[in-house]
Parts: structure tokens; sequence; C-alpha cells
């Protein structure tokens, strides 16, 4: 998708409201004097920071932006989605936060669960994300157990310890890539009042965590401090 002109202007407009930086796109836009209706519209945040985990990406789409002009002006939104990325750095530092008895590796077509007992390796899993009654769950695809394929291992689950999603969020598609995971949720059609308080209600509804006590307000991420030598 190539940027439309103007948009340039509107980035950052948002990028101040947002206090972050946006890259904003759209395929179509129609109204006049002033275009107030967006087609094949996405707004992308880079290096994001939330209460439960770092960022890498993420990108807000719909198929239709309108703002109705009055006392209070209204935006609607049609076939919103959300689309996250997560790279193998920011996943690192997310599970050193929990003793957890294994490590995940984000590989070209799966997420390799590798679970240890005293740091000794002791299975490999290839896993799917799936969610179950709101909730985040790694589901086996094949297994090894100390070197030997195991076949049953569609039997067992693994939870993550991520907050749940919000009511009307649906996970609809996820892409692996090596060193990278990408995930898109759908959301219902919404309509807001362009009010105080939107930034925070559009937080809400296009974070697909926020509604949970875990979540909070994202924030840009800054840069990983160097390591020490």
């Amino acid at each position: 998708m190539s940027k439309a002109p103007g948009s340039n202007v509107i980035s950052e407009l948002v990028s101040s409201y947002f206090e972050l930086p946006v890259s904003i796109h759209w395929e179509k836009a129609a109204g006049l004097p002033f275009p107030d209706t967006f087609e094949g519209a996405r707004l992308e945040f880079g290096g994001l920071a939330t209460a439960w985990l770092d960022l890498k990406q993420v990108i807000w789409h719909a198929d239709q932006v309108r703002f109705i002009a009055g006392f209070p002006a209204q935006v609607q939104v049609k076939g919103p989605r959300v689309e996250i990325a997560v790279g193998q750095a920011e996943l690192d530092r997310w599970l050193s936060r929990f003793q957890l008895p294994y490590r995940l590796v984000l590989e070209e077509e799966a997420l390799v669960v590798h679970a240890e007992i005293a740091g000794l390796p002791v299975g490999e899993f290839e896993t799917r994300i799936e969610v179950v009654n709101g909730w985040f769950v790694l589901q086996p695809k094949r297994a090894t157990i100390l070197g030997v394929p195991n076949y049953v291992a569609s039997l067992f689950r693994t939870y993550l310890p991520l907050p749940p999603l919000s009511g009307d969020t649906r996970l609809i598609g996820v892409e692996h890539q090596t060193g990278q995971l990408r995930a898109t949720f759908g959301l219902d059609d919404f309509e807001e009042q362009v009010t105080p308080g939107l930034l925070s209600r559009l937080q809400s509804r296009l974070l697909p965590t926020l509604s949970s006590p875990f979540g909070g307000m994202f924030s840009q991420r800054t840069k990983d401090a160097p390591e020490a030598g």
C-alpha cells in the first residue's frame, strides 16, 4: 500500500495527539471540501511498550473510517482489525519476568517450546497459538520427549501468562517468521464521539487485552540498554 497524498500531514497531527510516532496510510479518500471517509485505512505504531509485553509493531486496520461533523463529532469504524508483531528479543524479555519451565523460540513455521528441568532440556514442542475462553494457549502440534517423537502431544496444552482478550476480540490469524510472530485480531464495528477521553477509549477497543486488570496504557518503547560486557 502506497502512502496517500496528504497522509504525512495527518500522520504528524495524529502523532501529536497520541504523543507517539504514527504512520497513516489509506487506499482511497472521499469527501468535500475535506476528506472525511477513508477506505483501507491503517495506522502503524512501532516499538510500543505495554504493561504485559513489549510489542515490535502494532497496526490498526479498518475497511472504512468515517468522520461525521457535529457537536460532538463522531468517528465510525467498519471492519476494524489489530495486527501485533512480537520479536524474539521482546519475547525473551517477557519470559525473563516469570519462572517458567520452558523457553519459546520463534521459528519459520511454528512457535517452538523447549521444556527444561533444572536447566536440562527434556522436550521440544512445535506449537500453535489458540484462544480458549479468552485466554491464550499453546497447543502442541508435534513433540519430542528426551529425543523420542511423541504423537500424543495434542493431549497437552500450555496457558500463556497473558491477560485474556476483551469480549468482542477474536484471534483471526497468526503468521510465523524466524524471530518474529505476527497475530491479527478482529473486532466489531464501532463508533465513538470525538470528546475528551477518546484516546483511552480507542486504546481499550483496539488493543486486545487492555480491558483486563493487567492492562495499561501503551507508550513508546525505549531502546534496550546495552548488555554488560
